[in-house]
């Protein structure tokens, strides 16, 4: 009976954690948005820098697009999604070390990057 009762439990966590904790893959319209979105605010923070806005309001808009970048979920793009963080990463540290020159360039490149993502998705679906 106790084997019975262990092999139930087995069974019964095994339907549970199958189908309760299963994760949606995002939409095609969920990714393309997400895209967008990180691109947008990119672009936002490009100018706002090229127009000489103070750096913790650029910091805070290229915190946005890391943000928004996470809900870029696909497995085709996931390293070039990382690289283009990484690279919007190099800008928020650029802002925060006042070197503007370096913070331009690597919001130049990050937007290069999420315009190449936009792009692959589009090829792709």
């Amino acid at each position: 009976m106790n084997t019975f009762k262990k092999i139930l439990f087995s069974l019964v966590m095994a339907a549970m954690t199958s189908s309760a904790f299963a994760v949606a893959n995002p939409s095609y319209e969920d990714v393309k948005a997400a895209i967008d979105n990180t691109l947008a605010k990119v672009e936002e923070a490009k100018t706002a820098l090229d127009n000489g806005a103070n750096n913790e309001m650029v910091i805070d808009m290229v915190t946005d697009a890391r943000q928004l970048q996470k809900d870029i979920a696909n497995n085709v793009l996931d390293l070039k999604r990382n690289q283009a963080s990484n690279v919007l990463k190099q800008a928020r540290t650029a802002l925060l070390n006042n070197e503007s020159q370096s913070a331009k360039e690597s919001l130049a490149d990050a937007l290069n990057r999420y315009k190449e993502i936009k792009q692959l998705y589009a090829a792709n679906h």
